[in-house]
């Protein structure tokens, strides 16, 4: 019988109760991974398990759930004990959680609360995340954090946002020289938009209008369409995987080559 790609590897996976976080570790399920997913929705969490126990039933025994809100280190840290004592040591780690803003107001009129709440979650929750993965993956590990293409561009309104996926990038580049000496990989993917609730949401601009982002809305990439959480997940199974040993310290952007005909969306 074939050897699967992520056989008996161990995986930790972040915002996995839905979107690319759950397609993440579905992936990695079906390709022989034990995967633990954790999120901040008891609800969602117990959706998503059911579904793979439904559609991957060979991966019952090889995944774990544990509520974690990636902000809180006491937190991160009882998940990723529960991890190591259930399935041993890390091989590797997928930080998803993320939020948005939802409203798009310039920074003049930006609430301070929706910059600490992003700052939280996406900066200080990676943060969090790196700090107990890096002291329980095995050597040659790999971890892949989450940025976005506003890891390397901007848009009027998105202040929050755009600063804290700029910071996953600093933290990538830092953990990976912590990393080196350990042959522990991290990197960053950073996605264009991907077909979730999260991209989805109505966003509040500042005069008062609702707007709702529709795939049909002047995409200025090369792919004139979002991606499919599927596809976001096997580009980060790529980085979290044997096939991409020499691949360190990068942002990755899979976009749809968004990136290569400039970020201003019509």
């Amino acid at each position: 019988m074939a050897t699967l790609p992520f056989q008996d590897k161990v995986i930790a996976v972040t915002g996995a109760s839905r979107g690319a976080g759950l397609a993440t570790a579905r992936h990695l399920l079906s390709r022989g991974a034990k995967v633990s997913m954790a999120a901040t929705s008891e609800e969602n969490l117990a959706r998503g398990l059911a579904g793979i126990h439904q559609d991957i039933p060979e991966a019952r025994d090889r995944v774990m759930t544990m509520i974690c809100d990636v902000s809180k280190q006491e937190q991160v840290e009882a998940w990723i004990n529960a991890t190591v004592a259930k399935f041993g040591p890390l091989d590797g780690a997928a930080n998803v959680a993320a939020k948005m803003n939802d409203r798009i107001y310039p920074i003049t009129d930006m609430p301070l609360e929706d910059l600490n709440l992003l700052h939280d979650t996406n900066v200080v929750g990676t943060f969090n995340c790196l700090k107990f993965e890096m002291k329980n993956i095995k050597d040659g590990g790999s971890i892949v954090n989450c940025g976005s293409i506003m890891s390397k561009y901007a848009s009027p309104g998105m202040s929050c946002y755009c600063a804290s996926k700029h910071a996953i990038i600093g933290l990538t580049k830092v953990a990976s020289f912590e990393g080196a000496p350990r042959g522990i990989r991290v990197n960053a993917l950073c996605p264009g938009a991907i077909d979730t609730d999260m991209v989805r949401q109505p966003l509040l601009m500042n005069n008062g209008q609702i707007w709702n982002v529709k795939e049909d809305h002047n995409i200025p990439s090369l792919v004139k369409r979002w991606a499919k959480p599927e596809e976001i997940a096997a580009s980060i199974a790529f980085l979290l995987g044997d096939d991409s040993k020499m691949v360190n310290r990068q942002e990755w952007y899979v976009d749809g080559g968004w990136c290569e005909v400039g970020y201003a969306w019509s």
